[in-house]
């Protein structure tokens, strides 16, 4: 079935907000420029321009137009976004170590929530990370190689990915899905935590979405469970 006319605009300016040729901050075009772009009714275009509205992506300001949003600087989608956030906000010290960045070939759960063909590649960058000097978490992020070097290329030892994606990157987020379980330790990971292998840690797994519902990454943190506890509100 055919979309209305109003959502086939409203699609077509979320698509231009999404891929930065309209950034944060900037000017849409008037109502009548769009009415003049879109060959329709002035209704149509108003119609489109909520439906932004109400998503959160455009504002309007009265005298002067509209104007794309600017992504919150700690949008609230987990602890991918809150881990050194949190740490802050009770005055502990928190940073992060850059353990590795290798080209591997994606596991099985990362290619199904990448929608990759099986085998494909991604990059995988891998941090430590610590409050008040002490070995808190350890944060592995798959996606992309093109894109995980440019993440790389920022701060991830004092800014959250999440926020790095949003402020420096870009990008707007529409959803996260988030799994959580228990699992035993890795060699590796245990080492650079400083527990025994085996040793069970609370696993964080996570696939951002982007505006257009594109999954940008995975990403997975493992605590220690003697060291952290991750807690969460539904509302309905």
């Amino acid at each position: 079935m055919a979309l209305p006319r109003f959502k086939e605009i409203e699609n077509e300016i979320r698509q231009r907000i999404a891929s930065n040729t309209w950034g944060p901050g900037a000017k849409l075009p008037s109502e009548a420029e769009l009415v003049a772009e879109f060959a329709v009714s002035r209704i149509t275009v108003r119609q489109a321009l909520s439906g932004l509205h109400n998503a959160g992506l455009i504002e309007k300001v009265n005298g002067k137009g509209s104007f794309v949003t600017r992504p919150s600087d700690t949008p609230s989608l987990g602890a991918l976004t809150g881990f050194y956030e949190t740490a802050r906000a009770r005055g502990q010290l928190a940073y992060g170590k850059l353990a590795s960045v290798r080209l591997v070939r994606a596991p099985a759960h990362v290619a199904a929530a990448l929608r990759l063909q099986p085998g494909e590649k991604v990059l995988s960058v891998a941090t430590v990370r610590y409050w008040d000097d002490a070995a808190v978490a350890h944060f592995t992020l798959m996606g992309p190689e093109p894109l995980m070097r440019r993440l790389v290329q920022e701060d991830l030892e004092t800014n959250d990915a999440m926020s790095l994606f949003e402020s420096r990157l870009g990008y707007r987020f529409k959803e996260v899905a988030m799994e959580a379980t228990a699992v035993a330790a890795p060699a590796d990971v245990a080492r650079r935590l400083g527990v025994a292998e085996g040793e069970p840690l609370l696993r964080l797994r996570s696939t951002p979405h982007d505006i257009d519902d594109t999954p940008l990454f995975c990403g997975e943190l493992l605590f220690r469970p003697d060291r952290y506890a991750y807690k969460w509100t539904l509302t309905r």
